[in-house]
């Protein structure tokens, strides 16, 4: 049954655009499934989450830096949309995504998802929800819930049952589809699994709850030898506890700086910026083990045997010691490399990869496992937190209770409940499949003939293009309406009207020609830009004006026109200097590589591009390059004006001295 859901859940990924809310117990693998999307998707996509810490674990970015969103609320048609100060980077990536995933989607707030749907809209001139591109939220609603401050949530009441993403305008105006994991894999005996499902469903009964407190050990203290972590409600208690901890070790208390290189928010810091450890501490590893031993998790806890200046030797319970140093945690960002949106390092945090382990909040636990745990749910105060407390660990017989569980203890929210009892009949299965799949071939027919995109482009150019506006724009306008009638000869015979059409505008729009000469570079580049929209259009319209339109075709033929187009507009207008250019690229990545960072965050392909293309003479000049500013320039300066010079010299025999003031 299980791999039956993964399956569904895989093909609505692979052949459909439908909004999906994969949801599911903790522990059935939902993090295991968006892992095996980013690997496997052919798609072009992005990962966001509501927290840093969210972020990194899911490897993506938070939401807010994404889409540049304000913190508070965002009042749904009174909120500006930041679409018009993104740069042209930014506009391109949203422009080109077609998949978004939000992991830890019960956190997210019904207004920031309601201004992701009109931002995207508003960029991609498509009226879809989120401009057509596909969302996949990923959560449990039985965990923890959004975070309203007590004055902000009186702002968004009058738009808003609740303050969970399901209230959202964009998601009660269109269907979505639940695909629920049943099967739970972090613990095995039924008994628990029953009681945790009680308790998730908000349904547990009193002969539950006397099960769950026989694991109530009034002054319970652990061995030294029983690595038990305490999971409380509140970061004061958490802190204390450590702090007392560590303090009553005997020993050296030796510290560990992390470093943290470029951009890295501290809410997602993955442990402490000073880690201080002494022998015979209870730390938790804070990072999968990247090697092929996987010697240590997430979460996976252990006692210090040794302090070393970069390494800690950790013992695990079965005995085993293990060799910690250093390993480095990314912020990513997204940026458009040709057609492909890639990943990018804009920042990095290294440490030691552990924290202390005596005790953790119960926020920060979300995603962890235990085999031993000291839960104290006595004082919670929000839906969803015993739940995830309880779930952290693998059995009953691993747990002990500080307080019993009262039904006080299980919060329940009523929205949450009236949710899932609504949203039953939003089960996917393969009917629905097959019904997404066709909307899925309609939205794709509908985007081959949406020219909205490029409308305001064109009218910059309108002297080259006089009838672009009326033969192109307008006739396109009026044929969105009908699309999903038009037969398999109509569509053709409109995919060659339109090849036709664009083909005449591709010579008023190359490099070189007449009509650019004198325009500004910015106005070049919109030139430049349009052309490899309207080559990759014609290439498209070539496909269908003679073939069967189909999802499969479709998205196959827009893989290859990207590169055709790259290809091309390449032959059109290469980069300048490009033998400079080459140069100031190998100096980069020798660079970097001295100073153990990423060449990108040293400076990005773009900026060396540009730096090439205008041959700064000067400090000052360099310095005002987009990408370089004062910084660099008095680190990076010098070498840079020498291979320019060197370069200028060699093409044209210039002897005049760079001038480095």
């Amino acid at each position: 049954m299980e791999h039956a859901l993964l399956d569904l859940a895989n093909a609505y990924i692979d052949s459909t655009n439908a909004l999906v809310f994969l949801t599911g117990k903790a522990g059935t693998g939902k993090t295991t499934f968006l892992r095996q999307i980013r690997q496997t998707s052919t798609k072009k996509l992005a990962v966001v989450a509501p927290t840093g810490v969210a972020a990194i674990n899911a490897g993506g970015m938070t939401i807010h830096s994404m889409f540049q969103l304000p913190f508070g609320p965002l009042l749904p048609g009174l909120a500006e949309g930041p679409e018009n100060k993104y740069d042209p980077e930014k506009r391109e990536l949203l422009q080109t995504l077609e998949l978004l995933i939000i992991d830890e989607i019960s956190m997210v707030r019904p207004d920031v998802l309601d201004q992701i749907d009109m931002i995207l809209r508003n960029l991609r001139g498509n009226t879809f929800p989120f401009g057509g591109i596909q969302l996949l939220m990923i959560g449990d609603l039985a965990q923890l819930s959004p975070i309203i401050r007590m004055e902000e949530w009186p702002l968004l009441r009058p738009y808003y049952d609740s303050p969970y993403f399901f209230s959202s305008q964009v998601l009660r105006k269109h269907t979505f589809v639940r695909i629920e994991l049943e099967t739970v894999y972090r613990q095995s005996d039924p008994v628990f699994v029953k009681i945790l499902n009680a308790i998730r469903d908000q349904e547990i009964s009193e002969s539950a709850l006397e099960i769950l407190n026989t694991r109530h050990i009034p002054d319970f203290i652990p061995g030294t030898d029983q690595p038990f972590i305490t999971l409380s409600t509140h970061n004061r208690m958490v802190q204390e506890l450590n702090a007392e901890r560590l303090g009553a070790l005997d020993g050296d208390e030796i510290s560990y700086r992390a470093v943290v290189r470029g951009e890295f928010p501290a809410d997602a810091f993955p442990t402490d910026t000073m880690l201080k450890l002494k022998v015979g501490a209870q730390v938790m590893f804070v990072k999968n083990d990247s090697s092929a031993e996987k010697r240590y998790y997430n979460g996976k806890i252990g006692s210090v045997t040794r302090l070393e200046t970069d390494t800690v030797y950790v013992t695990s319970p079965n005995g085993q010691e293990l060799a910690v140093q250093a390993v480095e945690w990314t912020n990513i960002k997204y940026e458009l490399t040709g057609d492909t949106v890639s990943e990018d390092n804009a920042g990095s945090f290294a440490q030691i990869p552990l924290k202390h382990a005596w005790a953790i909040t119960v926020h920060k636990s979300q995603g962890l496992t235990f085999d031993r745990a000291i839960i104290d749910v006595s004082e919670a105060f929000t839906h969803g937190q015993a739940y995830v407390a309880l779930s952290r660990c693998r059995s009953l017989e691993g747990l002990v209770l500080r307080s019993p569980v009262t039904m006080r203890n299980v919060i329940a929210d009523p929205a949450v409940l009236r949710f899932n009892a609504q949203t039953v009949h939003l089960s996917a299965n393969r009917q629905t499949l097959v019904q997404h799949q066709e909307e899925y071939r309609l939205f794709l027919l509908s985007e081959l003939f949406n020219f909205s995109t490029w409308k305001e482009h064109v009218l910059k150019f309108k002297e080259l293009m006089p009838n672009a506006e009326t033969e192109i724009l307008s006739v396109a306008e009026k044929m969105s309406a009908a699309l999903a009638m038009y037969s398999d000869e109509r569509i053709r015979k409109a995919s060659n009207y339109f090849k036709e059409k664009l083909e005449l505008m591709t010579a008023a729009l190359q490099p070189g020609l007449p009509g650019l000469v004198g325009t500004s570079r910015e106005l070049a580049a919109d030139a430049d830009q349009l052309l490899q929209w309207i080559i990759d259009r014609c290439a498209l319209l070539e496909q269908f004006s003679s073939a069967t339109f189909s999802t499969s075709v479709y998205l196959e033929t827009r893989r290859k026109s990207t590169k055709l187009s790259n290809s091309l507009l390449k032959k059109l207008n290469a980069r300048p200097n490009e033998e400079l250019l080459e140069q100031l690229m190998n100096w980069r990545e020798r660079t970097a590589q001295s100073e153990n960072i990423l060449g990108s965050m040293l400076f990005t392909e773009q900026t060396i591009a540009l730096v090439a293309a205008k041959l700064p003479q000067t400090l000052k000049s360099l310095s005002g390059i987009k990408g370089v500013g004062p910084e660099k320039t008095n680190r990076y300066g010098a070498a840079i004006l020498t291979m320019i010079r060197a370069y200028e010299e060699q093409r044209n025999g210039a002897t005049e001295q760079v001038r480095l003031f």
